[in-house]
C-alpha cells in the first residue's frame, strides 16, 4: 500500500514541480543584474502547487517544515522542508523532501547535511522513502559535486 501511496505522491509532486513558474525558481533582486535561487520562495511555492493537486482522497497530509523538537518519540531538532505523513501515527511516515537549488554546488556542506537529515528520517523515524529535490539549472547539468555526493 505505501508503494502505491509513494508512487502517487510522487505523481502529485511531478505535476507541481511542472506547475512552478520560472519567477519561483530565481527572484529578481532590486539592484543585481541577475536574478539569484532563493530556497524558501521555491519551497513556498511548491507547497502551494501541492496543496493544490493533492485531493482529500489522498490519506497523507503534507507539512513543512515541521518542528520535530516537542515530539514525544523522535525529539530531533531537524526540520526537513516537508513531511508526508498521517499526524499522530508514527506508522503512516510516507516522505520526507529536503530542497536545495542547483547552486548548492557552492555549499556542498549544506547538500551533505541535507542528505543526513534524509537519512535520520528513515533510519530513525521510519519514513518510508526520502527525497533531495535539486531544482534549476547550471549549464544544463547537475554540477559535478552535486552527482559525486548523491553517488555517495
Amino acid at each position: 500500500m505505501k508503494e502505491n501511496d509513494f508512487k502517487d505522491f510522487l505523481n502529485y509532486l511531478m505535476k507541481a514541480i511542472k506547475n512552478i513558474d520560472t519567477y519561483y525558481f530565481q527572484l529578481p533582486i532590486a539592484g543585481n543584474e541577475e536574478p539569484i535561487y532563493r530556497e524558501r520562495v521555491y519551497c513556498y511555492e511548491l507547497y502551494h502547487q501541492l496543496r493544490c493537486i493533492i485531493d482529500d482522497s489522498f490519506p497523507y497530509k503534507l507539512n513543512g517544515e515541521v518542528d520535530k523538537a516537542g515530539h514525544s518519540i523522535i525529539r530531533s531538532a531537524k526540520k526537513p522542508d516537508f513531511i508526508v505523513h498521517f499526524p499522530g501515527n508514527m506508522k503512516y511516515n510516507l516522505a520526507v523532501i529536503e530542497v536545495k537549488p542547483v547552486t548548492v554546488n557552492d555549499r556542498i556542506d549544506d547538500l551533505i547535511k541535507d542528505f543526513e537529515t534524509l537519512k535520520w528520517f528513515l533510519d530513525e523515524a521510519k519514513y518510508y522513502r526520502s527525497i533531495m529535490l535539486i531544482y534549476g539549472r547550471k549549464n544544463n547539468d547537475l554540477p559535478k559535486k552535486i552527482k559525486e555526493e548523491i553517488e555517495k
